[in-house]
């Protein structure tokens, strides 16, 4: 259940009386305002935040709309009409487009935290990559931050922010290029000291597949909806960093130690970066998750389908590529 409060001037208050319908809500005079206390389920808090941001156009700009999560509600009213409508299918809850917004907010900027981390996941993976240890891999995911600016990528493009797509896509690609950097140098200067070994576990991220480019467009999205359903990051971004990660330090592997598997490296690594974009903008496409007034509407549907576009040219030219034959 959700709180909505709206506090407007009182010769508003029969704006707001229109827009709440059969809705349960409680009214209080103030001074010179009125404020509606109002309880809905979460599957009708969209709906109801739609109606009201257009009413508030036409509206004084002074009024206040917040909402709240009530730590519980016993509200008798809607227990019986959940029992009224059990042969009905149950709508799935999920947060709405602001929550999610905000949650992806700090992967739109690139900052100094990002890159510690990312250079941290590659130096872990990097050692369990020579040590082939698939603990130590899966250890080093724990710690990449590689799906915030996926994530941040979608719900943006969805809402059609153009500017912070940008930045958000320029954060991944940074990340990316900067482990993969990160992981030449590393084995570069380890490589004065020590013979390297050329793993199993190396050797199998040398090696690109059409069947990679499908895999990482289901886990985007995949990653999507269970983010969408609340989800904890730290869950779902094992899977993203799981098809990221290790390619990336392999690509800055690969030219130390084994040339000819750079370009298998790279390609899968490529693979995966542009198959979870576009599968995590079908995901929010899917989910219908967007802006709620017409023209927001009409400026994401542009931006979606240039993004679209692009996403749908890459893939498919990254499928043909690793239909190739790669050196090893």
């Amino acid at each position: 259940m959700k709180k909505i409060i709206v506090t407007t001037k009182r010769e508003e208050a029969p704006n707001i009386l229109q827009v709440l319908g059969k809705v349960f809500f409680y009214q209080e005079d103030l001074e010179n305002l009125t404020r509606f206390t109002i309880i809905v389920p979460d599957n009708e808090l969209d709906g109801i935040i739609s109606n009201l941001q257009q009413s508030l156009k036409f509206m004084d700009k002074k009024t206040l709309v917040e909402v709240y999560s009530p730590d519980f509600v016993i509200y008798p009213v809607e227990d019986e009409k959940k029992n009224h409508d059990t042969g009905e299918k149950k709508k799935s809850e999920r947060s709405p487009i602001e929550k999610l917004l905000e949650s992806a907010g700090t992967y739109e900027q690139l900052d100094l935290n990002l890159l510690i981390l990312a250079a941290i996941a590659a130096i872990v993976a990097l050692i369990g990559l020579f040590l082939n240890n698939i603990g130590i891999i899966i250890g080093s995911m724990l710690l990449s931050p590689l799906l915030g600016p996926i994530y941040a990528f979608a719900l943006n493009t969805a809402v059609g922010r153009g500017r912070v797509v940008l930045l958000s896509f320029r954060t991944l690609l940074v990340l990316v290029g900067g482990i993969i950097v990160f992981s030449l140098v590393a084995t570069w200067i380890l490589s004065l000291f020590i013979p390297l070994p050329l793993t199993p576990e190396i050797l199998s991220r040398m090696v690109s597949n059409p069947i990679y480019v499908v895999m990482a467009v289901i886990l985007g999205f995949a990653t999507i909806v269970a983010l969408s359903q609340g989800i904890p990051e730290g869950i779902a971004g094992v899977a993203v960093a799981a098809a990221l990660l290790p390619p990336a330090v392999v690509t800055g592997i690969a030219p130390v130690i084994y040339s000819q598997g750079t370009l298998g490296a790279l390609i899968l690594t490529l693979q995966n970066v542009f198959g979870l974009m576009a599968g995590s903008v079908a995901g929010v496409i899917a989910l219908q998750i967007g802006p709620r007034s017409y023209g927001e509407k009409r400026n994401a549907r542009t931006i979606i389908i240039r993004i679209a576009w692009l996403l749908a040219v890459m893939v498919l030219l990254l499928f043909f590529l690793s239909l190739l034959p790669t050196s090893l």
